[in-house]
């Protein structure tokens, strides 16, 4: 979990206000490993309403802050990023696993990094969501 105080730093950092929805709204993104529906973010910061949530979410997606993990059913979920990404580049070495018996939605790091060619087409993105059982629920 980060500290407030290191959250605003890293928000100065990538050259964004500290304010007070961007704060919570990191600080609530580091309390969990693994990524968190928008439902979640909305009941947690029912403070702010929805179009600052969603705009600040936008803008820390669009900083390379923030990530979306899965868009599943009418739910998105959302993670943060590795201190990797930046606004120029999300540089994402994981895949997206969502678990069919608890939902939970995690970036999990993988050893060797997915590469697609695809003839006559440049490739921008690639993200990939694996369904299946977590360790945990497998206990």
């Amino acid at each position: 979990m980060m500290s407030e105080d290191s959250i605003k730093e890293y928000l100065r950092e990538r050259a964004l206000k500290a304010t007070p929805i961007r704060v919570g709204l990191l600080s609530l993104l580091s309390e969990r490993e693994s990524a968190i529906p928008y439902s979640e973010i909305q009941e947690n910061l029912k403070s702010f309403d929805r179009v600052t949530l969603y705009r600040t979410l936008n803008a820390l997606i669009d900083g390379g802050i923030v990530h979306k993990a899965s868009t599943s059913g009418d739910e998105t979920y959302y993670a943060l990023c590795s201190q990797k990404c930046s606004k120029h580049c999300h540089k994402h070495e994981h895949i997206h696993f969502k678990c069919t018996a608890c939902h939970e939605v995690s970036c999990v790091h993988i050893e060797q990094a997915i590469k697609i060619s695809i003839p006559n087409f440049q490739i921008e993105e690639v993200s990939v969501e694996v369904k299946g059982v977590c360790d945990k629920c497998c206990k």
